[in-house]
């Protein structure tokens, strides 16, 4: 199918609105501009942005811009979203990117003002949006009229979102933007290990990572929750990453998710919440109770959203400390109450934390090897070893390990409608549990004797398939073999209307 072109509203098709917010310190965030000023925001909307678009902990010191990111429901029944091919973005979510900074002013009560930028969209392309606001904040302010409406025209003449290479004109840069078939497609952005030819243009992948394991791995308790992490997600589990800043928990939680893929994660992403943010759409307040990954920084939310969450889901969410620390990453954790210097507790938020409960890796073997190698790059501490290929190589072929065994188990129920789409018999549990014991997986189990391991195997593989990851990643396979079926998949680079 051709990409639909001559729009009367190309930024529509791409995005919502810009947003600057500026925080006066008698009310408050409050709205400086929308750009386009007609858009048709609910004021219960435009709070939610506001506050979100904000550090909740207060630095004097922070002298760069933060770059973060949130989601907020769509309470904007006015708002008309178009877009026109696949992929058409969110009805139910706006996906904002944002950029805060702080500036020295003696002229106000604080001494410096605080504005963020931040841009609205219905597709969550995030690095492409981050790199959207990079651009138009690295030389100016951050609150300039021409800037947005310059942005807005350009924007205004790209044609639509589709599948595969946009070359995309924007403020004097050329944008390049791959869009994969699917969100979940892994190792998105990962150059490969020698490129055949430099590009002038360096693509940016729609829902590639925003985080950098090189940055993130400093932060973390020890390399083997890796594995605990990657456990709960695969499994649909609920998780709290704590972090001191925004861009730190948003990046986490981008990244996480990403070391789970091609299993997308059928829980409810909120990369940075607030206090005062919509607690329903994770169930609590009243709302359907989810799993949920989220990113706060707020140790008094976290004592709220655990006590919720352990009322309505009579289980605790995963908690993850992410904090500076005195030397070395371990590889595990050190379980000791004299140890008053370990990464098990939280040390430097304000108001305490919570007490860390051992997490349970309840069937996962972690490889010793990867944990070696980690280990060694850490200690490097060069620029020019990368933690991230390492990382997100060895997960991705961790899951393709993993979801093997249900690949095989389902061609043998894969029957080809008279129309030609896929279509499968009725999974049941049981019998691909017994094609499990007959072929087994090669993904490591712990425990060392034999009778143990298949108990985690059966466990972890029954877990999975009774959780909403197994549907939306069985609804994945489906979609895109049907699409490819029909030859969909296949796309002509595009850009502005008319080329």
């Amino acid at each position: 199918m051709e990409p639909v072109l001559n729009l009367p509203d190309g930024f529509g098709n791409w995005a919502v609105a810009f947003i600057v917010c500026n925080f006066n310190v008698d009310v408050g965030p409050e709205i400086e501009i929308l750009y386009p000023p007609t858009v048709a925001f609910s004021t219960a909307d435009l709070t939610a942005i506001c506050f979100n678009s904000f550090p909740e902990q207060q630095n004097t010191e922070t002298a760069e811009d933060l770059a973060f990111n949130f989601t907020v429901t769509n309470n904007s029944p006015d708002i008309k979203l178009s877009s026109p091919n696949s992929p058409h973005g969110s009805a139910d979510l706006f996906f904002a990117s944002c950029v805060f900074r702080q500036e020295f002013d003696d002229t106000m009560k604080r001494s410096f003002n605080q504005r963020s930028m931040v841009l609205i969209s219905h597709h969550n392309f995030t690095s492409f949006n981050n790199r959207i606001l990079q651009v138009m904040t690295e030389s100016g302010a951050i609150s300039d009229p021409t800037t947005l409406e310059g942005a807005h025209a350009q924007m205004n003449n790209w044609s639509p979102p589709s599948i595969g290479r946009h070359e995309l004109p924007f403020l004097g840069h050329v944008l390049t933007l791959d869009i994969a078939p699917h969100p979940s497609f892994p190792l998105q952005g990962l150059a490969g290990s020698t490129p055949l030819v430099a590009e002038s243009h360096p693509s940016i992948y729609a829902y590639e990572p925003v985080g950098s394991w090189d940055t993130i791995m400093y932060f973390m308790p020890c390399i083997t929750d890796l594995y605990v992490l990657y456990e709960k997600l695969i499994l649909c589990e609920s998780v709290i990453v704590v972090a001191k800043s925004p861009q730190l928990a948003s990046e986490a939680v981008s990244s996480f998710l990403d070391i789970i893929r091609p299993v997308p994660y059928a829980g409810v992403v909120k990369p940075y919440m607030t206090m005062q943010a919509d607690f329903r759409s994770i169930g609590i307040d009243g709302g359907t109770p989810r799993p949920f990954i989220i990113g706060i920084t707020n140790p008094f939310l976290l004592k709220r959203i655990v006590a919720a969450a352990e009322k309505t889901q009579d289980t605790r969410p995963h908690i993850l400390y992410l904090q500076n620390f005195d030397g070395p990453v371990p590889t595990r954790r050190h379980y000791s109450l004299h140890h008053k210097s370990s990464r098990n507790v939280l040390l430097d938020l304000p108001g305490g934390g919570i007490e860390v409960h051992t997490p349970s890796k309840r069937f996962l073997k972690s490889d010793s090897a990867v944990i070696n190698q980690i280990e060694s790059t850490l200690k490097l501490d060069s620029q020019t070893s990368s933690l991230g290929p390492l990382i997100r190589r060895h997960f991705a072929e961790l899951t393709a390990q993993f979801i093997a065994p249900i690949n095989r188990y389902l061609a043998t129920s894969n029957v080809v409608s008279p129309g030609g789409h896929q279509r499968y018999a009725s999974f049941s549990i049981p019998e691909f549990l017994a094609s499990l014991s007959k072929y087994g997986t090669s993904v490591k189990l712990r425990d060392q004797g034999p009778i143990q391991r298949h108990r985690n195997r059966d466990g972890l593989y029954a877990a999975f398939c009774a959780s909403e990851n197994f549907y939306s990643w069985l609804d994945m396979k489906i979609s895109l073999e049907n699409e490819a079926s029909a030859g969909l998949l296949g796309a002509a680079p595009v850009g502005v209307k008319g080329s």
